[in-house]
């Protein structure tokens, strides 16, 4: 089964052509859609309410209160792992099939991420991956309508963490479009607790990658065609705040916090 994962604040305008373009683009492929609406002040629990009633692949989970990005990820995460113990087993994952083994894919949901990426991102799992990024810095990637700032801040945090944290395979550090084998999340919860990731601001994705990389065999990289241009409203990002995740990441390397983390060779 593929789930994927999308933590929504505000975005009311972008989520209805956003739904329509994953069913669309996955048609062929048995998934589940969950919506984490992270205490939104439009009407984005809403429109999730409304889609799950007319598609009965759409879930929603609700944050009374904005808790930010890791925690809507987090929300995902365990909602996913719940709904296939389930499905499947109360005690343990199912032992996978090679060509159709339980992935996680996640995505913004503010449809500046192409949602026919997802199959590229599936196949890549079903071919053998355990961990696939949608990278804008690999042969074929793009990216548009980002400010300086923006593209600096990205390029930036991938360059300082090849340095601290080299992750062989891996160039785009702080893109949240990827895709997990699931019994990857399961160690990694295993490990860490249902709260994952502990940073609320964007440097989560990074927070994450650092942590269940480790229990990946094959971690690649596919092109990714960001158009941030798409995208309606205001940026959720705080540069500021997310430099200083980064700041904190790198000093919890530094002083060893994650004892179970080993770091790839380039």
């Amino acid at each position: 089964m593929l789930y994927i994962v999308l933590p929504a604040y505000n975005e009311d305008q972008a989520l209805p052509e956003l739904l329509a373009d994953i069913n669309h683009n996955c048609a062929a492929i048995p998934h589940q859609i969950v919506v984490v609406n992270d205490g939104s002040t439009d009407s984005t629990f809403d429109v999730i309410q409304n889609y799950a009633q007319t598609h009965d692949n759409v879930h929603g989970v609700n944050h009374e209160q904005n808790q930010g990005l890791g925690a809507a990820i987090n929300s995902g995460f365990q909602y996913v792992l719940n709904h296939n113990y389930q499905v499947n087993s109360p005690d343990k994952l199912p032992a996978e099939k090679q060509d159709s083994p339980d992935i996680v894919i996640t995505m913004d949901a503010d449809n500046t991420q192409p949602a026919d990426c997802i199959p590229v991102l599936y196949d890549e799992i079903c071919s053998g991956a355990d961990l696939v990024i949608a990278s804008r810095y690999v042969q074929g990637g793009e990216q548009h309508g980002l400010s300086f700032g923006r593209r600096g801040l990205s390029w930036g945090a991938g360059r300082v963490m090849r340095f601290f944290a080299p992750i062989k395979g891996v160039r785009d550090y702080s893109c949240g479009y990827r895709a997990y084998r699931l019994r990857l999340l399961a160690e990694g919860t295993r490990q860490y607790g249902p709260n994952i990731i502990k940073s609320r601001n964007f440097s989560g994705m990074v927070e994450l990658l650092l942590k269940v990389a480790p229990f990946a065999e094959r971690v690649t990289e596919v092109p990714l065609k960001l158009h941030y241009e798409l995208k309606k409203g205001a940026s959720k990002m705080r540069i500021g705040a997310t430099i200083w995740g980064y700041l904190q990441l790198i000093y919890q390397l530094k002083r060893n916090k994650w004892s179970t983390v080993e770091w790839a060779e380039e």
